[in-house]
């Protein structure tokens, strides 16, 4: 009885051992189970095989699209519109140079007065930051020695060479000058690091920035012909286009109503040195409306009508809920 009983169970044993063979040949050998979109589970099919019905199934859009509000995109463009202004600012004071209608003495007073108040206020916001963060403040000269460290040496060597300059471009026409010095200036606009301003990164990176408006600043002080002038000049182009986005970058991450006021303070300031030449100060206030509110305007429209993002089984396989998903978040290859 026991002997039968026994082949019996072979017997069965062989025939699942057979179904199950079966059920694991290829697509070809009629198979009757379908294909299903599981993971621990063996199927006779390629690892990429996806059933052509229920391929389009899966299709998602604009399931992890990015949006934009209007406010936060305009407030964003304020920082171009700063940086715009210094560039006025800096053009105003080389005419008035040039011109012989402002002192070099007092330009260096307004010079030094901006350094030390831009100074303690960046180590003021340092301080406060640090106490937030529950960190021991930096000592004041520390902040000394590492700013002469940085700043000094690019200032002392600019200004000692300022009587060369005059014999750098002597062969440069006018015309010359006036085409190199707009590339300079354009090229710094496009390359700031508006990012860091914005207060998306801490990291201060605008070496192609500053290298233009360096390149702009001395050329355009190599047509003033007094060393002294073409100095002080030299140093307020660097408080400008070198020094000012450090303040202005801890400012706006202090606090935002201060960094509205600020550009607003700048928009007129260079609305009023622009006002002698009528046509020169529509402009800029025509340039200030196009890149604080049209441009905005126009990037979300479209960006609201046309952008398209599709997702279906073609994509990457991406982990959510395992260690291998804080893995993946980490090297930032889940976005």
């Amino acid at each position: 009885m026991s002997v039968d009983r026994s082949r019996a169970h072979v017997s069965t044993s062989s025939d699942e051992v057979s179904v199950t063979s079966q059920q694991w040949g290829s697509p070809t050998a009629g198979v009757v189970r379908g294909w299903r979109k599981v993971l621990y589970e063996r199927q006779p099919y390629e690892d990429n095989y996806v059933d052509p019905a229920q391929f389009m199934q899966d299709l998602r859009q604009n399931v992890n699209l990015k949006t934009y509000e209007y406010g936060k995109v305009v407030m964003d463009t304020f920082v171009i519109v700063q940086q715009l202004s210094f560039v006025v600012f800096f053009l105003f004071v080389f005419a008035m140079i040039l011109t012989e209608r402002l002192n070099a003495y007092v330009l260096l007073w307004i010079n030094a007065t901006l350094f030390a108040l831009s100074f303690v206020f960046y180590v003021h916001l340092r301080r406060q930051l640090a106490l937030e963060c529950g960190e021991n403040p930096t000592p004041l000269m520390q902040h000394v020695v590492e700013l002469g460290r940085q700043v000094l040496p690019l200032v002392a060597i600019l200004v000692l060479l300022s009587p060369a300059l005059q014999t750098l471009t002597v062969t440069y026409s006018n015309d010359t000058i006036v085409a190199l010095s707009t590339f300079a200036m354009c090229l710094h606009v496009l390359r700031t690091d508006y990012n860091y301003l914005n207060c998306y990164t801490e990291k201060y990176q605008q070496n192609v920035a500053i290298n233009a408006a360096t390149f702009g600043t001395i050329l355009m002080a190599s047509r003033i012909q007094s060393p002294f002038h073409s100095g002080a000049l030299i140093t307020f182009g660097i408080l400008c286009f070198t020094l000012s986005p450090i303040p202005r970058h801890h400012l706006k991450r202090t606090s935002l109503t201060a960094h509205v006021g600020l550009t607003f303070a700048l928009c007129g300031l260079a609305a009023g040195c622009l006002i002698q030449i009528p046509m020169l100060a529509v402009l800029y206030c025509l340039l200030v409306v196009l890149v604080s509110l049209v441009i905005p305007w126009c990037f979300l429209t479209l960006h609201g009508s046309m952008k398209k993002q599709i997702n279906g089984p073609w994509d990457e396989a991406k982990p959510t809920n395992s260690a291998a998903a804080a893995e993946w978040a980490n090297a930032g290859l889940l976005r």
